[in-house]
């Protein structure tokens, strides 16, 4: 009997929480670093007023040895990231260089987490949650974010059906586990079963991205919610990138990092590889490819695992059974729904909107890339491999 290419756990990863953190996370950062705490906390009321550089320059040191366990952790890199952001963009010129007292701890908490020293999608919606009934759900309707820029329905709205859909995703990543454990004991039973499951968990997924127009105005977003989650690369407002003063590692240079971006989520690059979907080689290609150093660690490891696992697709084909293939095939034109509607939102609430600012540019992506061609190729890729 072949042994299993690998289970969930393996990767810290569980069907009721998908790539999540099992448990909340941590609403607040300990006593030795309160007053950086209370600042990412009430960083709307700040961003409402004015010197907020200035404010942040005057912070007393951040303490990143005193941090206990993950959670902890993860909550520094949250609070640092909103903090260093809504520094970069909150006056009209950018700042070239970030001041020592917050670029040091960023990049030392960087280092811990596995991710660059700039706001990742993990921080932005995995980490970035608490339940409003405790005993309820994860998911729209009884949770809220721990940490918004402005604040308001949109932004809120924006990176909770984010959360949601992670949470939902793990009953995606389970199947995906199924389906190559059972493509490697060659049954076709099991693989019927597991790719069910899949396209459940794909369904589920779309019917909560389908809910982002119900609080979440695209003038709104774009003009509100999008300016502060752009980073430092292909950024015509920071044409030699950002100097992170004081962190020796990096010779005072100009440091080009991504902005935050859905393509920062392991879960489609996860479904790709499991599915067998290929995208010809484009610059979105290369930059999903470039998004995985954006990732928490364990979550690449998970889709690299998923493409040196089994050959679903192959099997599939090999087994050559009718309703396998339909569950397959259901499981791929769902993906290309999921894309089709991504592309749908970009068009709406990034591509239509007027462009006012330099650091907000429309023709392109928060992550830098000029989208639109890019995704819309990759949909047809996706419905066009289907097994016939």
């Amino acid at each position: 009997m072949t042994t299993a290419p690998f289970q969930l756990a393996d990767f810290g990863i569980t069907k009721e929480w998908g790539y999540m953190q099992t448990t909340d996370p941590v609403v607040s950062l300990g006593s030795a670093n309160a007053e950086w705490d209370a600042l990412a906390r009430d960083l709307p009321k700040y961003l409402m007023g004015s010197g907020f550089r200035a404010r942040v320059k005057a912070m007393p040191p951040f303490n990143v040895s005193a941090l206990r366990g993950d959670g902890e952790t993860r909550r520094a890199m949250l609070a640092l990231s909103y903090v260093g952001q809504a520094y970069q963009w909150c006056e009209t010129e950018a700042a070239r260089v970030l001041p020592a007292v917050l670029a040091k701890p960023w990049y030392e908490v960087g280092k811990l987490v596995g991710r660059p020293p700039i706001l990742s999608y993990s921080s932005y919606s995995i980490d970035n949650w608490r339940r409003l009934d405790p005993s309820g759900s994860v998911e729209c309707g009884n949770i809220a974010l721990l940490q918004c820029f402005l604040g308001g329905q949109d932004e809120e709205w924006f990176i909770l059906i984010h959360i949601d859909i992670e949470k939902k995703a793990g009953r995606a990543l389970q199947a995906i586990a199924d389906a190559q454990n059972a493509v490697g004991e060659k049954d076709a039973d099991r693989l019927e079963a597991a790719l069910d499951e899949l396209s459940a968990g794909i369904k589920q997924m779309y019917d909560v991205l389908a809910r982002m127009p119900e609080r979440c105005d695209p003038y709104v977003y774009f003009h509100r919610v999008r300016p502060y989650i752009f980073g430092w690369k292909n950024n015509p407002a920071l044409p030699n990138g950002v100097v992170y003063e004081g962190v020796d590692e990096l010779g005072g240079k100009g440091m080009s990092y991504r902005g935050e971006t859905g393509a920062q989520s392991a879960i489609v690059p996860a479904l790709d590889a499991v599915l067998g979907v290929e995208h010809e080689r484009d610059e979105l290609r290369d930059y999903l490819m470039e998004m995985r150093q954006y990732m928490p660690p364990m979550h690449v490891r998970f889709i690299e695992s998923v493409e040196a696992g089994p050959s679903v697709r192959a099997f599939v084909k090999t087994v050559n059974r009718a309703k396998v293939t339909e569950r397959f095939n259901r499981s791929v034109e769902l993906l290309a729904d999921f894309r089709a509607m991504h592309l749908q939102y970009a068009s709406t609430y990034i591509f239509a909107q007027a462009q006012k600012t330099p650091g907000n540019p429309s023709a392109v992506g928060t992550g830098g890339t000029p989208f639109i061609p890019y995704l819309r190729k990759h949909r047809d890729e996706t419905r066009n491999q289907t097994i016939s």
